[in-house]
C-alpha cells in the first residue's frame, strides 16, 4: 500500500517505487490548476514511451477542468481558460491516458506529484486504482549530482546542457526528462560496473547501517595533543556527502575526539553535510547546537569541508 507523506493519504494497490535505469518505460508528466489532488484538477496529461531508450510514441492532450484557471497558473504553465474550451474532459482524458501507459513502468520527475492526481482521479471516478511500479529520476539526479545548489529540473537541465525552451508544459518536460534521465544513465555506467552495484550502492547509502557509537575505537594511541580535534566532543548530523557516517566517525576516534550521541553543552562540535548547512529545514541536533551557540557556548558547527580539513591537520 503506497502512503503519501504529505497528505497522510493512504492509496491501496498503488504500484512500488523502484530504482534503477529501465530502458523500456513510459515517461510522464501532467499541469494541474493547484498542488492538492483532493482540491485542484488536471490540466494536461502527457507521456512519452520508451522502447529500448529510444522515442517510440508520444501522447499529450488539455483537459478542460471544472473551475476557470487562475492567472497565476496561465503565467507558470502557459495553459489559458480559452485554450481548453474545447478540451476533452477529464473523464475522457484520463481512460485515453490510461490506455496509452498500459502496464509500462511510469518514470517522472517528482513523479510522486504526477502518480497522486492521475491515481485519485482513476479511483474516484472508475474506482480504478494504479497499479504500475514507478520511477522518480529526481531520486537518480540527487544520488549522482552532487554539483549543483538543487535538483530542480531546470537546473538539471542546464548541468547537462540541455535546453529548458518551453518548460512547464506536460510533453515538453517529457522530452526535458527523458534527456536528463538518458545523461544520468551515462553517467551511472561510468561509475558503476553494473546496474545492480548502482542499487547496491543507492539504497546502502539511503538506509546505512546504524552505527553505534560504543562499537567503534580508536585504531591508535599515537594522538597529538595538538590537533584541533583531540580530546573534542563532536557530534554528527544527517548525512555526509562525501564520506560515510561511520568512516567520519573513526577518523575523529583517530585523531583522538570524543563521539557524542547527542548534543549537549560539553558538544565541542557538529558536524553536518554542506547541503544540510544550506537547508531552510534543521534538524534537532541541528537547532539545539544552534540554540546553544546564540547563548554563547563553546559549540561551533562546522561543515564536512571544514571537517576534512580538520583531519588532514597533523
Amino acid at each position: 500500500m503506497a502512503y503519501n507523506r504529505r497528505s497522510g493519504q493512504q492509496r491501496p494497490h498503488m504500484g512500488k517505487s523502484i530504482i534503477g535505469f529501465p530502458k523500456d518505460y513510459v515517461m510522464i508528466d501532467i499541469e494541474t490548476t493547484g498542488l492538492k489532488p483532493s482540491n485542484d484538477e488536471i490540466l494536461e496529461l502527457s507521456a512519452i514511451r520508451i522502447r529500448d531508450h529510444q522515442m517510440d510514441r508520444t501522447f499529450s492532450t488539455l483537459v478542460q477542468p471544472n473551475r476557470p484557471i487562475s492567472g497565476f497558473i496561465t503565467n507558470l504553465t502557459g495553459i489559458s481558460n480559452h485554450m481548453v474550451m474545447t478540451a476533452p474532459p477529464i473523464e475522457q482524458a484520463i481512460p485515453e491516458f490510461l490506455d496509452f501507459i498500459q502496464e509500462d513502468i511510469i518514470l517522472g520527475y517528482n513523479v510522486n506529484f504526477d502518480l497522486s492526481f492521475i491515481y485519485d482521479t482513476a479511483v474516484n471516478l472508475y474506482n480504478f486504482p494504479v497499479r504500475n511500479d514507478y520511477l522518480d529520476v529526481l531520486t537518480i539526479a540527487r544520488k549522482l549530482v552532487t554539483e549543483t545548489p538543487n535538483h530542480k529540473l531546470g537546473t538539471m537541465a542546464q548541468f547537462y546542457g540541455i535546453s529548458y525552451e518551453g518548460a512547464h508544459r506536460g510533453l515538453t518536460d517529457c522530452y526535458i526528462t527523458v534527456e536528463v534521465y538518458n545523461q544520468l544513465f551515462n553517467q551511472a555506467k561510468q561509475v558503476y560496473q553494473s546496474e545492480q552495484d548502482f542499487k547496491n550502492d543507492f539504497y546502502r547509502r539511503a538506509y546505512p547501517k546504524q552505527i553505534k557509537v560504543e562499537d567503534l575505537k580508536a585504531e591508535t594511541s599515537d594522538f597529538n595533543p595538538m590537533h584541533p580535534l583531540f580530546n573534542k566532543t563532536i557530534v554528527f548530523s544527517g548525512d555526509l556527502d562525501n564520506m560515510s557516517r561511520e568512516e567520519a566517525m573513526q577518523a575523529s576516534l583517530n585523531k583522538g575526539a570524543i563521539l557524542g550521541k547527542s548534543v549537549t553543552l560539553k558538544t565541542d562540535y557538529l558536524i553536518v553535510s554542506q547541503s544540510d548547512l544550506n537547508k531552510q529545514k534543521k534538524t534537532s541536533k541541528f537547532k539545539k547546537a544552534e540554540e546553544y551557540a546564540n547563548r554563547g557556548e563553546k559549540i561551533k558547527i562546522i561543515s564536512e569541508k571544514i571537517f576534512k580539513q580538520l583531519l588532514e591537520m597533523e
